[in-house]
Formats: structure tokens, sequence, C-alpha cells
């Protein structure tokens, strides 16, 4: 669809609003609110910058709590601005741009990076957060130690900026804590604060941080800093083949040890067996002992596969908790005995933490064979890793290229009052074909719908859309019954908001939103930022 057929939806649906504020003669002011809010929204981020910053401006004016009304008469100065930005140009009648390219950006030092920002000053965090992903380099924001500690285990991002102070922790243990968990990717860790007498910074140094920056910013100074930060750090890791948590191989070594395994095959054809194995319920180990406590687990779990694993076999860390057997020369049945004695090992194992019960872990597996030619492996294991998890965990499953495809789901739920943003986003949505997951995409058009609908399953994972200013429902409400009702680990929810002031930040983010858009967009660097964030989270 070219632009200016969204255009001309827009003007049909501004016309139809302005016919009913006509026949209600007096329109409430939270109403007005409302359609300037979308309107903002909407207009930018199907290119209509004017009319986004009209809207912007006129927001100011109105109240979303009033209960005042005001008479039609007063607001027709205002419709007939707004009826001018519909006017067709003469260059826009033989238009057929494609739908909102966005404007070039610059490149990312690093493909996969990431930003953490743990910080209690939202407005400091939005600041950062909006000048490096104009960089291209997308950020996440967590407002208290606790949620930041969630996210830097389950996001594993390449950079991460924190304060010293915050409500729930001391900015010196969260420190420690990520250099230990971080020291393997050689992970640059920032303080950035206002406290920058130098016993803090010396001490900062001691503990483990690469930097001490002291607020406020120079803005000039800290972009091509964060870019050298990146930069080295890629560098760094270009070099490395190990993780140094668990002793496992790491995703750079699986790669390169499946491609040489693969030329090797297709040259003798001698077949190999991958195994992906993956603990189960391992974020109630997080949740209910701590993140150290999971880091102990997964290095024990590591221990026993080297010890256990043949002589032969290539063992890595595939990801979180998540791990691959590479078996030279193995047929899946033989592998499937090598998994099984391993799973005995594990499953005997005591975990005692502090003064806790002791506890056992399990593990899933999936199994597949390579085949000459074979280009899907890693989707084939994957397939019989999920059909383990399916039938009950802590059990292996060999893929058969004869069985029925059972492929993980992700859910894209939008949920949005303004047909247009959802019909625009899910259209970009409708062209992600992931070799990991099956897609669905399904839009709602107010936060009551989705709450009244039977959305969820738990076997299947889920991305939410979640507009902050809805009718019947507001987002915040929306959130938080999410959050209260269902579980954390399969749902990622990013909040869609005009961010007309900085407690709308606080309170998504501290109600459990796990990332923030702010509208207006482009749709496609939605898509890409989910891609990003759902890959990380659900992999």
């Amino acid at each position: 669809m070219a632009q200016t057929d969204y255009k001309a939806l827009l003007a049909d649906r501004t016309e139809r609003d302005f016919a009913k504020w006509t026949t209600l003669q007096m329109v409430p002011e939270k109403e007005i609110y409302r359609f300037l809010h979308t309107m903002k929204g909407t207009a930018g981020t199907i290119g209509l910058t004017d009319l986004s910053e009209f809207c912007s401006k006129h927001l100011d004016a109105y109240s979303d709590s009033s209960t005042d009304s005001l008479p039609i008469e007063s607001l027709q100065a205002m419709m007939n601005q707004l009826r001018s930005f519909f006017a067709v140009k003469d260059n826009e009648k033989t238009a057929e741009l494609s739908i909102l390219e966005p404007p070039q950006k610059p490149t990312p030092l690093v493909d996969e990076s990431l930003v953490l920002i743990i910080d209690p000053d939202a407005e400091f965090a939005a600041q950062v957060k909006e000048t490096l992903e104009q960089q291209g380099i997308p950020v996440v924001i967590s407002l208290d130690g606790q949620k930041g500690m969630e996210l830097f285990y389950t996001l594993h991002p390449q950079m991460v900026l924190l304060d010293l102070h915050f409500p729930d922790a001391d900015g010196f243990g969260l420190v420690s804590r990520i250099y230990e968990a971080g020291r393997s990717r050689h992970l640059p860790i920032a303080i950035v604060s206002e406290d920058d007498q130098m016993d803090n910074q010396i001490r900062a140094m001691q503990i483990g941080a690469t930097d001490f920056l002291a607020k406020p910013l120079n803005m000039d100074f800290f972009v091509p800093y964060m870019m050298n930060r990146l930069h080295s750090q890629e560098l760094i890791l270009q070099g490395t083949r190990y993780d140094d948590l668990t002793g496992a191989g790491n995703r750079k070594g699986f790669n390169e040890v499946l491609l040489q395994m693969t030329h090797l095959a297709e040259r003798t054809g001698k077949t190999f067996t991958l195994v992906l194995l993956d603990l189960d319920h391992f974020k109630k180990v997080n949740d209910d002992y701590g993140h150290p406590a999971g880091d102990e687990v997964l290095k024990t779990f590591s221990d026993i596969l080297l010890d256990k694993k043949r002589e032969s076999d290539y063992f890595f860390r595939y990801g979180g908790e998540e791990f691959a057997l590479i078996l030279p020369e193995t047929k899946a049945q033989s592998a499937a005995s090598v998994v099984e004695r391993i799973r005995e090992v594990v499953n005997s194992t005591d975990f005692k933490i502090d003064d806790h019960e002791p506890f056992r872990i399990s593990f899933s597996a999936g199994i597949s064979e390579y085949r000459l030619k074979q280009e899907t492996l890693i989707t084939t294991a994957d397939q019989a890793l999920y059909q383990a998890k399916r039938n009950g965990r802590n059990q292996t499953k060999i893929y058969e290229s004869a069985q029925k495809e059972v492929r993980r789901k992700l859910n894209i739920l939008i949920v949005d009052d303004d047909s247009l943003v959802r019909k625009l986003v899910s259209k970009h949505f409708s062209n992600w074909k992931a070799d990991e997951f099956d897609i669905h995409i399904e839009e709602f058009a107010d936060g009551l719908a989705l709450v009244e609908s039977d959305w969820y399953r738990a076997e299947e994972s889920y991305m939410i859309l979640l507009d902050g200013v809805m009718p019947k429902m507001d987002g915040l409400e929306v959130l938080s019954h999410i959050r209260t009702q269902y579980p954390h680990d399969n749902i990622v929810i990013s909040m869609l908001t005009s961010r007309t002031n900085e407690s709308d930040i606080i309170l998504a983010l501290k109600s459990g939103a796990d990332d923030y858009i702010v509208k207006p967009f482009y749709a496609q660097e939605v898509v890409a930022r989910v891609q990003r964030l759902t890959r990380r989270m659900f992999e």
C-alpha cells in the first residue's frame, strides 16, 4: 500500500471522529486528548511528520484525566487546521513510494550489539537510549537492580551502564556480580554516576568496572566512546572459542566445528549427530535460589558433560541454559545411549545452596543425525528438543524425517486501538520468516479485547506490543494484569508510548514491561527490534 493510501485512510477516520464530535456538541476533554495522542503516533508512523508535531504541541492543552467537556465551536479552528494536513499536494498525486522506508541509519559496529542500562533515573536512561538507538545500537532499560540482573542474565548484553545508587541494591555489588558473570565475554562495564569522587572511582576499578563516567554525560564524547568499547569487545570475542563460566566451547566454536563436520561428512560420507540439551525449569532455579546459584548449576552440569562425554565428542554452551553435543561418526541411536548415561548422573546429583534443602535438576534433549546435503540439522534437533519438552521434559527425542513436524511457536500480539498502526505493523511482521519457530500474528483493538480473549497457551512464546493509551482499559492496567496472572518466562512485553512525560516510562518499566518503543516509529524498526529481543529471550 502506498503512503498516500494510508494518508487517505487516516483522513477518513479523522472525519468520522469529527462527525461524532459534531453530533455530541459537547466533547469530553479526555476524548480530545486521546484523539490527539493517537493521531500524533499514527501520523508520525505513516510519515506525516508535520501533523504529528502539530498534535504533539496541542496535547499539552488537554488532560486524559479531566472530567470536563468542551463545546464543539471551541474546537473548530483546531479541526480545520488538522484537515489542512490532508490536502493532496501536486507532487503526491502520482507518488507511488513504497511505504515508509526509514532514513538510512549508521550500521552498528557489532551486528548483534545490545546495551543494558541499569539506572533509577528514567529521564537520563531514556536520553541515553534515544541517543544510542539513533546510532543503530539497541538499548534496554531497568530502573532497579533486581530487574537489571534478570535482564542481564536473560539478554546477555554486549555492554552494561549502571549507576551506583538504587533503592533496592548497592551499585558496587551489582558491578561485582556482573563482572564475575561476564568476564568470560570480556564484558565492558561502565559506572555512570554523579558521585564521582576518587574513592568511588578507585573501588570501581578494583571490583571489575571498565570505566567510570561522571554525570552529566558529554554526548559528543559518549557516542564515540560507546562505539570504541563495543568494537573492542567484538575484536576480543573473535579470538575466543570457550565459555569461561562452564568450560564448554562457545557459540562461535560451535559454528566452526559444525561447519567442519559438515564438510567432512560430505567428503567422506561418514555421518555425525547433533544433540541439543536444555535444562528443565532453569528459570525457577534462578528465581528460588538466585542467579549465582544458577551459575553453579550450569558449571556442575557442564563438568558432568565434560567428564562423561566421549573423548571424540565436542561440547558447547549454545546459549543460556542450552548446550550442544556434536558426536562424530555416530548415529542417532548411539548418541541417545550416550545422552542417557549422562542423564543418570545429572538426575542423581544433589545441589545444596546455603540453608535451602538440596534439589536436583533434569534436562531435555533433541537429537538429529546428519544426512548428506541436509541444511537443517540445527532446526531438526531443535524440533526434537521441543517435542521432548512438550512431552513432559527430562527425556530424549530423536528427530525422524517422517514424523509430523512440531515447531516452536512465537505469537506476536499487537494491542492498539489505532487500526492503522495495527495494520501497518502487522504487514511488516508478516514478512518475517524464522528458521527457529513459526510466527503467528494477532491483532487486538484494545486492552480489554486481549484480557477477555483465550490468548495464552503455556507451551508457546509471546511478544506483546502494547499501546500505552487506550479506551476501556489502559495499557498499564493490561500490563499489570498480564504480569500478575501469567508466567514471565515466555512473555515479553514492549510498551508503545508517545512518552509525553517520563512518568509513563517509569510506570511501564516498574510494572513489568521489558522494553518500550516511542511513537512515532518506523514499522521496519519495530520488527528488527522485536527480532533481536525475542531471539535473545526465547533462544
